[in-house]
């Protein structure tokens, strides 16, 4: 069984994703498995996206670098705006892919008088 696999199934032992999001997941991976990241330069590495509103977290999504182009496909589009700008997923791959770590997005801002930030960064 290869990392990816065992990746998506310990999220669904651990409950990170259900059993559904777990098989969108394991069907991704053989579509674009020649398209995958090197796995050994990323084997531990998570892309992290982190959402806060007033101090309360709304959003934490840990998706294995392994599968960040999978994982974030899954995330609906319109839950990727930030004061009605789109937040763009093929450039935050394309940062992952040229290897970057660290912050990707970092956003600060006020909407209807609420505090909100966005964090997406690799770790």
């Amino acid at each position: 069984m290869n990392e990816e696999k065992k990746l998506i199934l310990e999220m669904v032992k651990e409950g990170k994703i259900s059993v559904d999001e777990a098989e969108k997941l394991l069907e991704s991976t053989k579509q674009t498995h020649d398209e995958a990241l090197p796995v050994k330069s990323i084997n531990r590495k998570f892309l992290r996206i982190i959402v806060v509103e007033e101090n309360n977290t709304k959003v934490n999504i840990n998706i294995p670098l392994a599968l960040a182009e999978v994982g974030l496909k899954l995330i609906p589009k319109d839950k990727l705006k930030v004061e009605g700008k789109q937040i763009d997923v093929n450039e935050i791959l394309k940062l992952i892919q040229e290897g970057n770590e660290g912050n990707l997005v970092n956003i600060e801002t006020t909407n209807e008088g609420k505090e909100i930030k966005v964090k997406i960064f690799v770790d």
